[in-house]
């Protein structure tokens, strides 16, 4: 009886972990802002183990809080759009995953994706888990809507790069 106890105890406090921090054990590599036209879309923070950028060296953390409410749906169009944009070889299966687990966002929430070593990526809402997705190649292609030397704003890439 003992041992399940302690397994209990272990198990729930690595899902308070998951769900408390989605940058916990990373560091602050650097931060901007995303605006369009006069308003302010999200301000935008970027985390990694020692708080430097390197493109393949996980785990990463992209933090967006929004300064305005944004349509799941208008989330969704915008990101496959700079993918196609950007050339990803992405998947639709994906775009399926995100509209399961993503939410309609207001003005001060904050919406983080949490890149591990395994591959796989987590999202978090207002510092909740709200779902994974296991495919290694997932969240490569989700950073590089802010990380792509080909960006939409690339001084927003050279800040969340940290130069």
């Amino acid at each position: 009886m003992m041992k399940k106890g302690v397994w209990l105890l272990w198990w729930l406090f690595m899902s308070f972990s998951l769900l408390a921090s989605p940058t916990a054990n990373v560091n602050l590599v650097g931060q901007g802002s995303m605006s369009w036209l006069f308003f302010e879309l999200y301000q935008a923070r970027l985390y990694s183990v020692d708080g430097q950028y390197q493109a393949d060296r996980f785990p990463q953390v992209l933090v967006l809080n929004y300064q305005r409410d944004i349509d799941k749906e208008d989330l969704l169009d915008a990101t496959v759009t700079e993918w196609q944009r950007l050339g990803v070889d992405w998947k639709w299966q994906w775009r399926r995953e995100l509209n399961a687990m993503w939410p309609s966002v207001s003005k001060r929430d904050e919406l983080a994706l949490r890149v591990e070593p395994s591959g796989v990526s987590r999202f978090y809402f207002n510092r909740q888990l709200l779902g994974e997705i296991k495919d290694p190649a997932f969240g490569p292609a989700f950073l590089a809507i802010w990380l792509s030397p080909n960006s939409r704003n690339p001084s927003l890439t050279r800040q969340l790069k940290g130069n």
